[in-house]
């Protein structure tokens, strides 16, 4: 009930597509940094151009966050451990960079301070891990990439898209929360687990009861793991960091690469730093009108459409040759597992588990059909191993412990977002299914940011006026982030360029379409964008 959200997951499992045009320069230790201070009179990195208090904000329909539990106080300190401040924002602009080779061997890792409250930048100090990987003569300067999420860090695609794009070092972070960096602490295992495996197609009010209270429970269980953390994850917040690291790396201008919610980093920070803003690519765009009426599961029904359309048509699926009846067997493997969960190895293979299984295929191109064919089948004829691990793969459960993007990820959109209270979830949930008849019921609702602990942050309405041309790919089979949602971004953001894609997948600009291909490179080393509605096939 988590993870069916994420959007970006594939790079966690290592899934990014294409191949490196040239290899990566050999890392080498450069040891410490000391940046320049800006100049008398130049803005201080972090701080954005204008006020936050003050802009536009998107419209909202009523309450915001009525049941939210913003009065829960925890009884005991929280796990998290701030470290001490580094004093007021010119200490934080001037601090020393220690660079060293990475664990890895591969790339140089550091470790950078910000501030837990940009707005109180003398209290407590968070940490931020950074990896760039040098390329040819690194002379375009640092490219920083983000491949979603929320909740997700992004060391490894730095390491995976090294050298795709010839001098640039390819620089990736973990965004506050997430990763390596200071992140979000929740509940043990168990308590995690038992979260995890709630039935989140309620059929009666006392499973929607019980779904409630377990949500109340999780938002509490990170309260009570993370403190104060939880109220400064927003995306203004983590676009205030990176601005700090373009700075401590010595760049100008911000050129980007971000997928997903990536996008909405990119776009975020292109509205707060505008004459910092170089070249943006934004790549899978969620959605910034605040109006989008398109629910992630018409997305993933799309995709489950294209896939079962494959199937019904290819001798190499296993599922039968008529579409119809495939998608109504699937349908009924999925609501069977409601009242009759499949055992795994003494795990529960429960409704919800299966469905965000399938949902993981959705993302990739019609490269993973044959996998997913595979995996239902097995399903289907009592082996759900295959469709179980794809859900933990969704979910960040591993060895018997849950990856940090199982906590990032909510506590990271809950802040972001708005909601209207408990009582319009699941009437929200029910008018999805006609557009989304198998996906949405068995994906089910969730009530986790009707129940957070901390509150939104301000609805900016994103339209980076001032920035320089911003380039926005969409793929029109998209299933996680609906095509419409590039339109509307690159409607949007003032100076934004759509490049749409047609075919399937999460995100092209990390695949091998050579058109794609071609026009992000364009952009990224001559600023020159394709023309506004251009399209590759």
């Amino acid at each position: 009930m988590i993870a069916i959200a994420l959007v970006g997951a594939l790079f966690l499992s290592g899934m990014v597509r294409g191949q490196n045009r040239d290899q990566p320069a050999s890392p080498t230790t450069p040891g410490p940094h000391t940046p320049s201070a800006p100049a008398q009179g130049e803005r201080l990195p972090g701080i954005p151009e204008q006020p936050i208090e003050g802009r536009e904000t998107l419209p909202l329909d009523g309450p915001a966050n009525p049941d939210r539990q913003l009065d829960y106080e925890p009884a005991t300190a929280p796990k998290v451990e701030f470290l001490d401040s580094l004093g007021d924002h010119l200490a934080y602009a001037t601090q020393v960079v220690d660079w060293e080779l990475c664990e890895s061997g591969e790339g140089q890792c550091a470790t950078i301070k910000a501030p837990l409250d940009w707005d109180a930048p003398e209290r407590d100090a968070i940490e931020v891990a950074v990896r760039r990987v040098p390329h040819g003569d690194s002379s375009r300067g640092p490219l920083f990439v983000n491949p979603g999420g929320p909740g997700f860090g992004g060391q490894d695609m730095a390491q995976s898209l090294a050298g795709r794009w010839q001098n640039f070092d390819t620089v990736g972070w973990d965004p506050r929360g997430t990763g390596e960096s200071t992140h979000v602490v929740c509940g043990s295992f168990e308590e995690t687990e038992a979260f995890m495996r709630l039935d989140a197609s309620p059929d009666d009010p006392g499973e929607d009861e019980e779904l409630r209270q377990g949500s109340a429970e999780f938002a509490q269980q990170c309260r009570d793991g993370s403190g104060p953390l939880l109220d400064h994850i927003t995306t203004v917040d983590v676009v205030r960091d990176l601005d700090l690291i373009r700075h401590l790396l010595g760049a100008e201008k911000l050129n980007y690469v971000g997928v997903s919610y990536g996008t909405y980093v990119g776009a975020m920070y292109a509205e707060l730093f505008p004459n910092s803003t170089g070249r943006l690519v934004l790549d899978a765009a969620v959605d910034i009108t605040g109006d989008d009426e398109v629910a992630q599961s018409e997305g993933f029904e799309l995709a489950l459409n294209n896939f079962t359309a494959w199937c019904a048509d290819s001798d190499l699926c296993s599922l039968g040759d008529d579409q119809a009846q495939i998608n109504d067997d699937i349908d009924g493997f999925l609501t069977g597992l409601d009242d009759d969960p499949l055992d795994v190895d003494g795990r529960p293979l429960t409704q919800t588990l299966a469905a965000t299984g399938i949902a993981l295929f959705l993302y990739d191109t019609d490269e993973a059909y044959r996998t997913l064919d595979q995996v239902l089948a097995d399903a289907m004829i009592g082996n759900g191993a295959g469709l179980l691990m794809a859900a933990d793969i969704l979910n960040g459960r591993s060895n018997n412990s849950y990856d940090t993007i199982a906590y990032a990820f909510p506590a990271m959109a809950c802040v972001d977002g708005v909601d209207e209270g408990l009582d319009r979830v699941e009437e929200d949930w029910r008018e999805t299914f006609e557009k989304a008849p198998i996906m949405a019921p068995n994906m089910g609702l969730g009530y986790t940011c009707q129940t957070w602990t901390a509150d939104s942050a301000p609805q900016l309405k994103l339209t980076a006026a001032g920035a320089p041309p911003i380039l926005v790919v969409g793929t029109t089979g998209d299933s996680a982030t609906p095509y419409r949602q590039a339109v509307t971004m690159a409607e949007q953001l003032e100076s934004g360029t759509l490049l749409t894609y047609e075919g399937a997948g999460h995100g092209a600009v990390t695949g091998d379409n050579k058109c794609v291909a071609d026009a992000v490179d364009e952009y990224l080393y001559e600023g020159t964008p394709p023309e506004d509605g251009a399209t590759c096939r």
